[in-house]
């Protein structure tokens, strides 16, 4: 008996240790990427005027490099360690070509900003000295090759398109810096520009399954609750891609409904609606666009996910044919790895909604440069107005065993952090504080050239 409780007791220790060593490894990715994320804020902020950039720009950019590339070592020493236990071993060398890669759109391929990095490379005092040797690794083709080959001996879940990759680039100089575009060539397609290598191995680099895969009980719920035209929005903690877009939701799609309910909306023998016919009798009822383009899944497929929710916008059905015959449109464009809300031709899996449901106003994320529109944009609508959607459903896998929370509208209000709306006069204060703090800058400036 007491053999057998302590095989119990070391088993148990042993799953402890193995849901910790998971929950660090998240942690410290995600600690990491929320420094990548501001950082590349701030230098996109430096490019507009990167020829009048002042002293205290500078610093800034320095003291930001800096902590940016100190924490990318520490993130590689402990993925690496072997106490870490963490997994894809690939994960550490994809997380460095992203930084990499996206230092060189942001910098490096910027004259001036080029000029102000490598000065800053020079100094011992600001802890950069191995940082253009790992630049050069980061970003060769023969690097980004053997991460590949890596990525499928791991047996990481890429496409088949992305599986055979074949990368090549143009001659660049050895001492650094100008480095052209790689391009990705794959069997069914070409893609060129870092935002698309990356798009493809972090959407597809996973560690482990789902906490709500295969889970029936939480199937036949969603079954009972959707309808035609409702939004569904996943959450993979598991998946490298939930780290580098902002907000709590990496992806949405749209339910088409079962064919029950869609011969009730008049479509179904629809001549428009061949297209979606076929996909919804095989029972890829979820249609949604992701890196490679425009897709279709089963429920059964798509609910391998940490959490799912459903919102569902409100008087869409009394425009069925409308809204289906503008879904169908989005048929054949690309995906927009700019995330650019104004352009048509290439869309993400938010504008493939608010292309076609209509004359509705969506929350959108403003940047420095651009507005864009992610799933956290299209959710947020049933939280601030219930007149145009409605919360349906949020349910989160647990963490041990085949069970999960099934969260109600207070807990799913709770994921959004909700701004204040501020009166003209709060505004003026802002402005003001802003001017302040501005002045503060340049009398520090001045300060220190005297």
């Amino acid at each position: 008996m007491k053999t057998l409780f302590f095989t119990f007791f070391v088993a148990a220790q042993a799953f402890t240790t193995l849901f910790a060593a998971e929950d660090l490894c998240q942690e410290k990715l995600r600690e990491h990427m929320e420094i990548v994320t501001s950082s590349d804020d701030y230098f996109k902020s430096l490019r507009d005027h990167s020829d009048t950039i002042s002293s205290y720009e500078i610093t800034q950019l320095q003291k930001l490099l800096t902590k940016r590339y100190s924490s990318l070592l520490n993130f590689q020493s402990y993925y690496l360690g072997a106490m870490a236990r963490c997994k894809p071993l690939a994960l550490s060398n994809a997380v460095s070509i992203y930084d990499f890669s996206t230092i060189r759109e942001l910098l490096i391929n910027d004259t001036n900003l080029r000029r102000v990095v490598k000065g800053l490379t020079k100094f011992d005092g600001f802890q950069l000295e191995d940082f253009l040797n790992d630049y050069k690794k980061y970003n060769s083709n023969e690097f980004i090759s053997g991460v590949l080959n890596e990525v499928a001996s791991d047996e990481v879940d890429l496409p088949q398109n992305v599986k055979s990759i074949h990368l090549y680039q143009k001659q660049y100089d050895p001492n650094m810096y100008r480095i052209s575009d790689k391009a990705i060539q794959g069997t069914t397609a070409v893609v060129a520009g870092v935002a698309r290598l990356w798009g493809f191995i972090s959407d597809h680099m996973k560690w482990r399954q789902g906490r709500l895969n295969n889970n029936e009980e939480a199937k036949s719920l969603l079954r009972s609750k959707l309808r035609p035209f409702d939004l569904i929005y996943e959450k993979r903690t598991f998946v490298l891609s939930n780290y580098t877009i902002p907000g709590h939701w990496g992806h949405v799609g749209v339910w088409l409904g079962t064919k029950e309910e869609l011969i009730e909306l008049g479509v179904w023998d629809q001549e428009y609606f061949a297209f979606l016919r076929k996909q919804v009798e095989a029972g890829n009822q979820i249609m949604e666009i992701r890196k490679p383009g425009l897709g279709f899944q089963s429920l059964d497929t798509f609910i391998n996910l940490d959490e799912i929710a459903v919102t569902r916008v409100l008087g869409v059905s009394e425009r069925a044919a409308t809204v289906f015959q503008d879904l169908i449109a989005q048929a054949g464009k690309a995906y927009d790895f700019k995330f650019d809300a104004r352009t048509a031709d290439k869309i993400t899996c938010a504008e493939l909604i608010t292309f076609s449901y209509g004359d509705i106003k969506w929350h959108e994320t403003k940047t420095l440069f651009q507005l864009s529109l992610r799933p956290d944009d299209l959710a947020l609508l049933s939280v601030t107005n219930p007149e145009q959607s409605e919360f349906v459903l949020y349910l989160k896998g647990n963490k041990r065993g085949d069970t999960f929370q099934n969260l109600d509208k207070d807990e799913w209000t709770k994921l959004f952090k909700l701004k204040k709306e501020l009166t003209p006069e709060e505004l003026e204060e802002e402005a003001r504080l802003a001017r302040e703090k501005e002045e503060a800058k340049k009398l520090e400036e001045l300060y220190r050239g005297a």
